[in-house]
Protein backbone atom coordinates (compact mmCIF):
# COMPACT_ATOMS: atom_id res chain seq x y z
CA UNK A 1 0.00 0.00 0.00
CA UNK A 2 3.19 2.50 0.90
CA UNK A 3 4.55 1.47 -2.43
CA UNK A 4 0.89 2.21 -4.01
CA UNK A 5 0.80 5.77 -2.51
CA UNK A 6 3.82 6.73 -3.83
CA UNK A 7 6.64 5.66 -1.91
CA UNK A 8 10.03 4.19 -2.93
CA UNK A 9 9.75 1.23 -0.92
CA UNK A 10 12.95 -1.80 -1.09
CA UNK A 11 11.93 -5.12 0.07
CA UNK A 12 14.85 -6.94 1.42
CA UNK A 13 14.77 -10.95 0.89
CA UNK A 14 16.94 -13.60 0.69
CA UNK A 15 18.16 -16.67 -0.69
CA UNK A 16 17.30 -18.76 2.25
CA UNK A 17 14.96 -16.65 3.39
CA UNK A 18 12.17 -15.41 0.62
CA UNK A 19 8.63 -14.23 0.96
CA UNK A 20 6.43 -16.97 1.56
CA UNK A 21 3.72 -15.84 -1.32
CA UNK A 22 6.80 -16.40 -3.95
CA UNK A 23 6.10 -20.31 -2.78
CA UNK A 24 2.33 -20.24 -3.49
CA UNK A 25 -0.02 -20.37 -6.86
CA UNK A 26 3.54 -21.25 -8.60
CA UNK A 27 3.97 -25.29 -9.03
CA UNK A 28 6.93 -24.70 -7.33
CA UNK A 29 9.76 -26.60 -8.49
CA UNK A 30 8.38 -27.15 -11.71
CA UNK A 31 11.13 -25.59 -14.28
CA UNK A 32 13.59 -22.76 -13.82
CA UNK A 33 12.45 -19.42 -11.93
CA UNK A 34 9.27 -20.54 -10.48
CA UNK A 35 9.67 -18.64 -7.26
CA UNK A 36 9.40 -15.53 -9.77
CA UNK A 37 5.94 -16.70 -10.96
CA UNK A 38 3.77 -16.33 -8.24
CA UNK A 39 0.13 -14.47 -8.46
CA UNK A 40 -0.24 -13.61 -4.41
CA UNK A 41 3.59 -12.29 -5.01
CA UNK A 42 3.08 -10.27 -7.93
CA UNK A 43 -0.27 -8.88 -6.53
CA UNK A 44 1.11 -7.61 -3.01
CA UNK A 45 4.72 -6.61 -4.60
CA UNK A 46 4.12 -4.38 -7.48
CA UNK A 47 5.92 -1.16 -7.40
CA UNK A 48 8.69 -2.23 -4.93
CA UNK A 49 12.33 -2.60 -5.53
CA UNK A 50 13.53 -5.87 -4.91
CA UNK A 51 17.25 -6.49 -3.03
CA UNK A 52 18.46 -9.90 -2.17
CA UNK A 53 20.44 -9.48 1.10
CA UNK A 54 21.30 -12.52 3.64
CA UNK A 55 21.56 -10.73 6.80
CA UNK A 56 23.24 -13.86 8.49
CA UNK A 57 26.37 -13.47 6.81
CA UNK A 58 28.05 -9.67 8.55
CA UNK A 59 28.69 -8.06 5.37
CA UNK A 60 25.16 -8.45 4.62
CA UNK A 61 24.36 -7.32 7.89
CA UNK A 62 26.42 -4.20 7.65
CA UNK A 63 24.54 -3.46 3.83
CA UNK A 64 21.14 -3.42 5.40
CA UNK A 65 22.27 -1.11 8.52
CA UNK A 66 23.71 1.30 5.76
CA UNK A 67 20.31 1.08 3.78
CA UNK A 68 18.43 1.36 6.70
CA UNK A 69 20.50 4.93 7.64
CA UNK A 70 19.47 6.40 4.20
CA UNK A 71 15.43 5.47 4.96
CA UNK A 72 12.49 7.33 6.05
CA UNK A 73 11.27 4.08 7.27
CA UNK A 74 11.41 0.14 8.57
CA UNK A 75 8.38 -2.50 8.54
CA UNK A 76 9.39 -5.56 9.43
CA UNK A 77 7.16 -8.89 10.54
CA UNK A 78 9.72 -11.23 11.78
CA UNK A 79 9.36 -13.21 15.61
CA UNK A 80 10.81 -11.12 18.32
CA UNK A 81 14.22 -11.50 19.33
CA UNK A 82 15.21 -12.02 15.43
CA UNK A 83 16.27 -8.55 14.60
CA UNK A 84 17.95 -8.05 18.22
CA UNK A 85 20.49 -11.18 18.01
CA UNK A 86 20.99 -9.78 14.06
CA UNK A 87 22.07 -6.27 15.62
CA UNK A 88 19.15 -4.48 13.34
CA UNK A 89 16.68 -3.53 16.24
CA UNK A 90 15.00 0.05 17.09
CA UNK A 91 17.67 0.85 18.82
CA UNK A 92 20.46 -0.33 16.92
CA UNK A 93 18.99 1.45 13.77
CA UNK A 94 17.71 4.87 15.56
CA UNK A 95 21.39 5.22 16.81
CA UNK A 96 22.52 5.53 13.15
CA UNK A 97 19.20 7.20 11.83
CA UNK A 98 17.38 9.12 14.86
CA UNK A 99 14.69 10.05 12.22
CA UNK A 100 13.71 6.42 11.17
CA UNK A 101 10.13 5.05 11.60
CA UNK A 102 10.62 1.42 12.78
CA UNK A 103 7.18 -0.33 12.29
CA UNK A 104 7.41 -3.57 13.89
CA UNK A 105 4.08 -5.84 12.95
CA UNK A 106 4.15 -8.60 15.00
CA UNK A 107 1.94 -11.13 16.42
CA UNK A 108 1.76 -10.54 20.21
CA UNK A 109 3.55 -6.96 20.45
CA UNK A 110 7.11 -5.92 21.80
CA UNK A 111 6.31 -6.96 25.61
CA UNK A 112 4.04 -9.50 26.99
CA UNK A 113 4.37 -13.49 28.10
CA UNK A 114 3.09 -13.98 24.61
CA UNK A 115 5.68 -11.95 22.65
CA UNK A 116 7.52 -14.98 21.25
CA UNK A 117 4.58 -16.95 20.39
CA UNK A 118 4.48 -18.01 16.55
CA UNK A 119 1.09 -17.54 14.76
CA UNK A 120 -1.12 -16.91 11.77
CA UNK A 121 -4.58 -15.68 10.91
CA UNK A 122 -5.94 -18.29 12.33
CA UNK A 123 -4.59 -18.51 15.66
CA UNK A 124 -4.84 -14.99 15.87
CA UNK A 125 -8.60 -14.77 15.12
CA UNK A 126 -8.75 -17.38 18.22
CA UNK A 127 -6.43 -15.61 20.68
CA UNK A 128 -8.00 -12.13 19.56
CA UNK A 129 -11.29 -13.70 20.66
CA UNK A 130 -13.51 -13.29 17.07
CA UNK A 131 -13.29 -17.09 16.61
CA UNK A 132 -15.88 -17.34 19.91
CA UNK A 133 -18.42 -15.08 17.97
CA UNK A 134 -18.45 -16.97 14.61
CA UNK A 135 -20.15 -20.19 13.51
CA UNK A 136 -23.40 -21.94 14.34
CA UNK A 137 -25.78 -22.33 17.32
CA UNK A 138 -23.94 -25.70 19.07
CA UNK A 139 -21.31 -25.69 16.08
CA UNK A 140 -17.73 -24.92 16.60
CA UNK A 141 -16.28 -21.46 16.14
CA UNK A 142 -15.23 -20.88 12.47
CA UNK A 143 -12.28 -19.18 10.88
CA UNK A 144 -11.98 -16.75 8.41
CA UNK A 145 -9.23 -19.23 6.81
CA UNK A 146 -6.08 -18.81 4.18
CA UNK A 147 -8.92 -16.77 1.65
CA UNK A 148 -9.01 -13.99 4.03
CA UNK A 149 -6.81 -14.15 7.63
CA UNK A 150 -8.98 -11.52 8.50
CA UNK A 151 -6.09 -10.53 10.98
CA UNK A 152 -3.57 -9.89 8.42
CA UNK A 153 -6.11 -7.89 6.35
CA UNK A 154 -6.93 -5.38 9.22
CA UNK A 155 -3.21 -5.28 10.44
CA UNK A 156 -1.75 -3.85 6.87
CA UNK A 157 -4.64 -0.96 6.44
CA UNK A 158 -3.88 -0.11 10.21
CA UNK A 159 -0.30 -0.50 9.55
CA UNK A 160 -0.45 1.75 7.33
CA UNK A 161 -2.23 4.85 8.29
CA UNK A 162 -0.22 4.50 11.28
CA UNK A 163 3.19 4.76 9.49
CA UNK A 164 1.80 7.84 7.21
CA UNK A 165 1.06 9.81 10.65
CA UNK A 166 4.60 9.13 12.54
CA UNK A 167 6.25 10.12 9.02
CA UNK A 168 4.34 13.57 9.59
CA UNK A 169 5.12 14.20 12.68
CA UNK A 170 8.91 12.89 12.27
CA UNK A 171 9.50 15.54 9.56
CA UNK A 172 7.78 18.32 12.28
CA UNK A 173 9.67 17.04 14.73
CA UNK A 174 13.42 15.33 13.72
CA UNK A 175 12.18 12.87 15.54
CA UNK A 176 11.54 8.92 14.96
CA UNK A 177 9.61 6.51 16.60
CA UNK A 178 9.03 2.94 17.12
CA UNK A 179 5.64 1.59 16.28
CA UNK A 180 4.41 -1.51 18.09
CA UNK A 181 1.68 -2.84 16.56
CA UNK A 182 0.52 -5.97 17.62
CA UNK A 183 -2.02 -8.11 15.26
CA UNK A 184 -3.54 -9.81 18.59
CA UNK A 185 -4.59 -6.79 20.16
CA UNK A 186 -6.05 -4.98 17.06
CA UNK A 187 -8.14 -7.92 16.46
CA UNK A 188 -9.44 -7.86 19.91
CA UNK A 189 -9.82 -4.10 19.40
CA UNK A 190 -12.30 -4.77 16.49
CA UNK A 191 -14.64 -6.71 18.81
CA UNK A 192 -14.24 -4.34 21.58
CA UNK A 193 -17.89 -3.79 22.52
CA UNK A 194 -17.90 -7.66 22.89
CA UNK A 195 -14.68 -7.37 25.70
CA UNK A 196 -16.76 -4.63 27.17
CA UNK A 197 -20.00 -6.62 27.53
CA UNK A 198 -17.99 -9.04 29.26
CA UNK A 199 -16.22 -6.43 31.75
CA UNK A 200 -19.37 -5.24 32.89
CA UNK A 201 -20.82 -9.04 33.49
CA UNK A 202 -17.55 -11.02 34.21
CA UNK A 203 -19.58 -14.35 35.34
CA UNK A 204 -21.76 -14.22 32.04
CA UNK A 205 -21.93 -17.39 30.19
CA UNK A 206 -20.57 -17.53 26.77
CA UNK A 207 -22.64 -15.80 24.07
CA UNK A 208 -24.14 -18.28 21.39
CA UNK A 209 -23.60 -18.15 18.57
CA UNK A 210 -25.55 -16.81 15.98
CA UNK A 211 -24.04 -17.30 12.78
CA UNK A 212 -26.09 -14.95 10.15
CA UNK A 213 -28.44 -13.79 12.60
CA UNK A 214 -28.51 -10.57 14.43
CA UNK A 215 -30.79 -9.96 17.67
CA UNK A 216 -31.34 -6.65 16.98
CA UNK A 217 -33.41 -7.99 13.93
CA UNK A 218 -36.26 -10.11 13.04
CA UNK A 219 -34.75 -11.73 10.54
CA UNK A 220 -31.54 -12.08 9.43
CA UNK A 221 -29.60 -14.56 7.03
CA UNK A 222 -28.89 -16.09 3.86
CA UNK A 223 -30.73 -17.63 1.53
CA UNK A 224 -30.10 -20.37 -1.55
CA UNK A 225 -31.84 -19.24 -5.01
CA UNK A 226 -33.25 -21.59 -7.67
CA UNK A 227 -29.87 -20.88 -9.68
CA UNK A 228 -27.44 -21.94 -6.79
CA UNK A 229 -26.80 -18.51 -6.21
CA UNK A 230 -27.13 -17.07 -2.28
CA UNK A 231 -29.06 -13.73 -1.49
CA UNK A 232 -28.67 -11.64 1.62
CA UNK A 233 -31.33 -10.22 3.42
CA UNK A 234 -31.97 -8.51 6.79
CA UNK A 235 -35.50 -7.84 7.85
CA UNK A 236 -35.33 -4.97 10.41
CA UNK A 237 -39.13 -4.76 11.74
CA UNK A 238 -42.66 -5.46 11.64
CA UNK A 239 -43.15 -3.03 8.89
CA UNK A 240 -40.73 -5.11 7.03
CA UNK A 241 -42.11 -8.23 8.24
CA UNK A 242 -45.41 -7.30 6.35
CA UNK A 243 -43.83 -6.38 2.98
CA UNK A 244 -41.58 -9.40 3.22
CA UNK A 245 -45.12 -11.34 3.72
CA UNK A 246 -47.16 -9.85 1.14
CA UNK A 247 -44.02 -11.23 -1.04
CA UNK A 248 -43.41 -14.60 -0.04
CA UNK A 249 -46.81 -15.20 1.77
CA UNK A 250 -47.83 -17.89 4.41
CA UNK A 251 -47.56 -17.50 8.00
CA UNK A 252 -45.54 -18.81 10.33
CA UNK A 253 -41.54 -19.02 10.64
CA UNK A 254 -40.44 -16.39 8.22
CA UNK A 255 -37.43 -17.47 7.62
CA UNK A 256 -39.12 -20.54 6.54
CA UNK A 257 -41.45 -19.25 4.11
CA UNK A 258 -38.54 -17.31 2.75
CA UNK A 259 -36.46 -19.95 1.99
CA UNK A 260 -39.11 -21.85 0.53
CA UNK A 261 -39.83 -19.02 -2.07
CA UNK A 262 -36.08 -17.94 -2.88
CA UNK A 263 -35.84 -21.40 -4.01
CA UNK A 264 -37.86 -21.58 -7.15
CA UNK A 265 -36.81 -18.15 -7.73
CA UNK A 266 -33.42 -17.22 -9.85
CA UNK A 267 -30.96 -15.15 -7.36
CA UNK A 268 -31.36 -11.78 -9.73
CA UNK A 269 -35.02 -11.65 -9.46
CA UNK A 270 -35.12 -12.28 -5.78
CA UNK A 271 -33.13 -9.26 -5.74
CA UNK A 272 -34.83 -7.22 -7.89
CA UNK A 273 -39.00 -7.94 -6.39
CA UNK A 274 -37.59 -7.47 -2.77
CA UNK A 275 -35.49 -4.64 -3.59
CA UNK A 276 -38.19 -3.15 -5.03
CA UNK A 277 -40.14 -3.88 -1.45
CA UNK A 278 -37.46 -1.71 -0.15
CA UNK A 279 -35.97 -4.18 2.04
CA UNK A 280 -32.23 -4.40 2.28
CA UNK A 281 -31.27 -7.36 0.29
CA UNK A 282 -27.76 -7.64 -1.85
CA UNK A 283 -26.84 -10.95 -3.48
CA UNK A 284 -23.56 -12.80 -2.34
CA UNK A 285 -20.98 -11.59 -4.63
CA UNK A 286 -18.01 -14.36 -5.30
CA UNK A 287 -14.84 -13.09 -7.17
CA UNK A 288 -15.69 -14.07 -11.04
CA UNK A 289 -19.36 -11.85 -10.57
CA UNK A 290 -17.70 -8.62 -9.37
CA UNK A 291 -14.94 -9.04 -12.15
CA UNK A 292 -18.12 -9.05 -14.52
CA UNK A 293 -19.72 -6.17 -12.90
CA UNK A 294 -16.74 -3.55 -12.63
CA UNK A 295 -18.59 -1.28 -10.80
CA UNK A 296 -19.28 -3.10 -8.01
CA UNK A 297 -15.25 -3.68 -7.86
CA UNK A 298 -14.47 -0.25 -7.60
CA UNK A 299 -10.86 0.14 -6.50
CA UNK A 300 -10.47 -3.06 -5.68
CA UNK A 301 -9.67 -4.51 -9.12
CA UNK A 302 -7.73 -2.64 -11.83
CA UNK A 303 -7.84 -3.39 -15.10
CA UNK A 304 -4.48 -2.49 -17.15
CA UNK A 305 -3.61 -1.24 -20.46
CA UNK A 306 -2.74 -4.85 -21.08
CA UNK A 307 -5.79 -5.96 -20.33
CA UNK A 308 -4.79 -8.16 -17.06
CA UNK A 309 -6.61 -7.46 -13.94
CA UNK A 310 -4.78 -7.04 -11.09
CA UNK A 311 -5.36 -6.20 -7.01
CA UNK A 312 -6.45 -2.43 -6.32
CA UNK A 313 -5.76 -0.45 -3.02
CA UNK A 314 -8.29 0.08 0.03
CA UNK A 315 -8.24 3.89 -0.13
CA UNK A 316 -5.79 6.57 -1.61
CA UNK A 317 -4.73 10.35 -2.19
CA UNK A 318 -7.57 12.62 -3.67
CA UNK A 319 -7.63 12.81 -7.01
CA UNK A 320 -4.13 10.02 -6.92
CA UNK A 321 -5.05 7.49 -9.46
CA UNK A 322 -3.46 4.01 -8.57
CA UNK A 323 -0.66 3.98 -11.31
CA UNK A 324 1.51 0.43 -11.40
CA UNK A 325 5.49 1.61 -12.51
CA UNK A 326 6.85 -1.87 -12.39
CA UNK A 327 5.68 -5.46 -11.55
CA UNK A 328 6.94 -7.29 -8.84
CA UNK A 329 10.58 -7.77 -8.61
CA UNK A 330 12.31 -11.39 -9.20
CA UNK A 331 14.36 -12.45 -6.44
CA UNK A 332 17.41 -9.77 -6.11
CA UNK A 333 16.17 -7.83 -9.33
CA UNK A 334 17.38 -4.70 -8.38
CA UNK A 335 20.08 -5.52 -5.69
CA UNK A 336 22.86 -4.11 -8.12
CA UNK A 337 20.91 -0.99 -8.67
CA UNK A 338 19.81 -0.15 -5.28
CA UNK A 339 23.94 -0.49 -4.27
CA UNK A 340 25.23 1.52 -6.64
CA UNK A 341 22.45 4.15 -6.80
CA UNK A 342 21.65 4.45 -3.23
CA UNK A 343 24.79 3.30 -1.59
CA UNK A 344 27.37 4.45 -3.93
CA UNK A 345 29.18 0.88 -3.97
CA UNK A 346 31.48 0.19 -7.02
CA UNK A 347 31.68 -2.98 -9.12
CA UNK A 348 34.31 -4.49 -6.93
CA UNK A 349 32.43 -4.38 -3.80
CA UNK A 350 29.02 -5.93 -5.59
CA UNK A 351 31.14 -8.47 -6.82
CA UNK A 352 32.84 -9.33 -3.74
CA UNK A 353 28.95 -9.27 -2.04
CA UNK A 354 28.22 -11.77 -4.84
CA UNK A 355 31.01 -14.14 -4.09
CA UNK A 356 30.11 -14.06 -0.30
CA UNK A 357 26.54 -15.22 -1.21
CA UNK A 358 25.24 -11.93 0.03
CA UNK A 359 23.04 -10.99 -2.63
CA UNK A 360 22.12 -14.94 -4.51
CA UNK A 361 19.18 -14.49 -6.91
CA UNK A 362 18.17 -18.12 -6.83
CA UNK A 363 16.53 -20.12 -3.34
CA UNK A 364 18.81 -22.17 -1.36
CA UNK A 365 16.77 -25.28 -1.00
CA UNK A 366 15.65 -25.84 2.69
Amino acid sequence: MLADLGAEVIKIESASFMDLFRSMGSNRGRGPGWWNRSPQFRFTNRNKLGVSLDAKIPEGRRILQDLVATADVVVENFRRGVLERLGLDYASMAARNPRIIFASISSQGETGPYRLHTSFGSTLEAMGGVAALTGYDGDKPVISGPHVNYPDQVASLFATGMIIAAIRVARRSGKGALLDISQRELTSFLIGEEILAASVDVERAELPRRANADEAMVLQDCFLASDGRWIALTIENSIDVERCRAIVGGDGDLGGRVAVWCAVHPASEIVDVLRDAGLAVAPVRDGASLIRERQFAGQTLVWRESGEIVKGRPYGFDGAQLKINRDAPDLGQHTREVLCEVLGLDEPAIQRLAELGVTRSEPIEQ
